[in-house]
């Protein structure tokens, strides 16, 4: 088993909080050559301030030429890519009850939590067939697994989710990658401040993300979704009516 760390390039999307800085953090200790990006001007500041030796930069994962900008930046400066996680997401909560909504929310939704994951992929390819044992994260969730009616098209986004990283992996597979999806359950965010409940601590899922890439595993359960398998085999009705309550 070949720990993921020292001297290997790792970027990380969506990395100035949550679960993204808990994975900053993490790979910085481990002695990886950094990378991380995020919407937020003065909390990529913040972090590349409190972490000097990591490379910050403002992204907008969702925008293609962003994205294509950040790849040439890697490029120029590490010739490939090692480690890609694309962990950029937000879980909103909609409520179809009051429709219509506003359609700009809806796309905004999907473009963010399913289609810059696409993207993201897409467009740091070439500098991840550079590395000799390139590795593909895509932070999925529970709900992608079995939804939940508080946020519907959040639910349906992870399912995409699910079904992309699961034909991607079958594509790259020969060509030497190792492809992830990482399922997290509700983890202690900011966003889910106002939830009561159990979380999952951002450090812990992290420490479960490392360790499943060191295992080259392809799906990484953390907290309450380690049982989503064994239900789904067992009592998928039962799994369901749970989460659909979440």
């Amino acid at each position: 088993m070949t720990k993921i760390g020292k001297g290997q390039v790792v970027l990380v999307t969506g990395g100035t909080s949550g679960i993204g800085l808990a994975l900053v953090e993490a790979l910085h200790i481990r002695g990886a050559r950094v990378w991380f990006c995020a919407r937020n001007p003065q909390a990529v500041a913040a972090l590349q301030s409190r972490l000097p030796a990591v490379k910050g930069y403002v992204c907008d994962v969702t925008v293609t030429s962003a994205l294509s900008r950040l790849a040439t930046e890697i490029g120029t400066s590490e010739g490939r890519l090692d480690v890609l996680v694309a962990n950029a997401g937000a879980l909103l909560e909609l409520d179809f009850n009051e429709a219509p909504l506003d359609d700009n929310l809806l796309r905004a939704d999907i473009d963010l939590n399913l289609t810059a994951a696409v993207l993201t992929v897409n467009i740091f390819m070439p500098l991840l067939k550079q590395s000799m044992k390139p590795h593909i994260v895509v932070m999925g969730s529970g709900f992608g697994w079995s939804p939940t009616a508080r946020a519907p098209l959040y639910s349906a986004t992870k399912a995409g989710i699910r079904a992309f990283v699961k034909a991607l992996r079958a594509q790259l597979q020969p060509s030497g990658f190792h492809v992830m999806e990482v399922v997290p359950p509700v983890v202690d965010t900011p966003a889910v401040a106002h939830k009561s409940g159990p979380k999952l601590p951002p450090s812990e899922l992290s420490r479960a993300t490392l360790d499943g890439l060191d295992r080259r595993l392809p799906t990484v359960f953390a907290g309450q979704t380690r049982f989503i398998p064994f239900l789904l085999r067992l009592a998928p009705a039962a799994l369901e009516r749970r989460t659909l309550r979440g």
